[in-house]
């Protein structure tokens, strides 16, 4: 009785950590390519303020932060799934970067 209940509660795990896999690397992927996205804008408004575009640069700057908060929500709820360091596991790099 012991080991069919063993057994059970192996494949329960199994099954839940198998079917939520997908999900959390697009996720991780979706974290990957809205880092890369947030760095290229920061790029862009900073050459913008270089130029004497403030105008342009502040408008820039309200849609970096709104992007910033996505990302972070999106980095809360891989935290609260249980992915440790969700932007270093989506680099590829040491967890140097949080």
């Amino acid at each position: 009785m012991k080991k069919i209940a063993l057994i059970a509660f192996g494949a329960f795990i199994t099954f839940n950590t198998i079917a939520q896999s997908p999900v959390v690397k697009s996720q991780l992927k979706e974290v990957k390519t809205d880092k890369k996205e947030l760095k290229e804008e920061r790029a862009e408004r900073n050459t913008k303020i270089a130029h004497g575009k403030t105008k342009s640069a502040k408008h820039d700057q309200k849609e970096i932060n709104s992007e910033r908060k996505d990302l972070n929500a999106t980095k809360k709820s891989l935290k609260n799934e249980g992915v440790e360091k969700p932007v270093s596991k989506a680099t590829g790099k040491p967890s140097i970067n949080n």
